[in-house]
């Protein structure tokens, strides 16, 4: 993605070769981004997150209702990169 910027005194051009990178604080931090939204699509594709009754998000990665609702809304900044790795593994357990 680029945004061109301009001033009164010169343009000025931005590169980010995705979203994160623009929002994010550092590279590194945009990595970590982009790996848990990454885990959170794969966990959407696992489990029906938004049409899932809380009850079995609970039952199925171990989740207070609270946490299960976050998830739920794909609040990831709730969630580290570990838990989520957590809950891929979970559920890859259960559909065996």
């Amino acid at each position: 993605m680029q945004v061109a910027m301009t001033s009164i005194d010169s343009p000025m051009t931005l590169s980010y070769d995705n979203i994160l990178d623009a929002v994010s604080e550092s590279p590194e931090q945009a990595l970590l981004d982009k790996k848990c939204s990454d885990l959170m699509i794969k966990i959407h594709g696992m489990l029906d997150l938004r049409n899932a009754p809380i009850k079995i998000i609970v039952q199925s990665l171990g989740l207070t209702p609270t946490q299960a609702r976050n998830l739920a809304k794909g609040k990831t900044e709730n969630f580290n990169l570990y838990e989520l790795q957590t809950f891929v593994e979970r559920l890859s357990l259960s559909v065996k």
